[in-house]
């Protein structure tokens, strides 16, 4: 009677247990912009003497969300200074180009707490995070670069 006992708790256990459904999603909200946005974040850091100086991140918007302007190029960017008190990256001197061509606009700084930064699936809790404007490329592929005088350059590459 004992051995009947655990052994149909140790299967009532197990059947409980072990029916989850697993999903690589199943962490963000459930927006379509989080599935999207996995898809087309990128990430690079700025590495000067092996230690890390810059984490630039950043998801193309135009293939992220179905309802972005098409005549421009659009980017969520973060941007994470390491060891810095001002995190602005355009304060401490470093540019953001697209295929060589400058913003339209200085980058909008958006909050942390705002619904696009949520669903990034690569964040930094001290970083900054901005949308950038771009001049429509006529090019397939997008390169965006994150660069200061006398360090190396951050690339991220896209396709449209």
């Amino acid at each position: 009677m004992r051995k009947f006992l655990l052994s149909t708790s140790f299967i009532t256990a197990l059947l409980f247990s072990g029916c989850t459904t697993n999903s690589a999603l199943k962490h963000f909200e459930n927006k379509e912009l989080n599935a999207n946005a996995l898809q087309f974040t990128k990430k690079s850091d700025i590495i000067v003497d092996n230690e890390p100086k810059v984490q630039f991140f950043a998801t193309y918007l135009n293939l992220a969300q179905k309802d972005n302007d098409k005549e421009i190029e659009s980017f969520l960017i973060g941007v994470y200074l390491v060891n810095q008190k001002n995190q602005n990256f355009l304060q401490q001197g470093y540019t953001l180009t697209l295929n060589g061509q400058e913003a339209l606009a200085e980058p909008l700084e958006i909050s942390p707490k705002s619904l696009m930064v949520k669903s990034l699936p690569i964040k930094n809790p001290w970083g900054k995070y901005y949308i950038a404007h771009f001049p429509q490329q006529e090019d397939f592929k997008l390169t965006l670069t994150l660069e200061k005088t006398n360090l190396p350059k951050a690339v991220l590459e896209y396709e449209k």
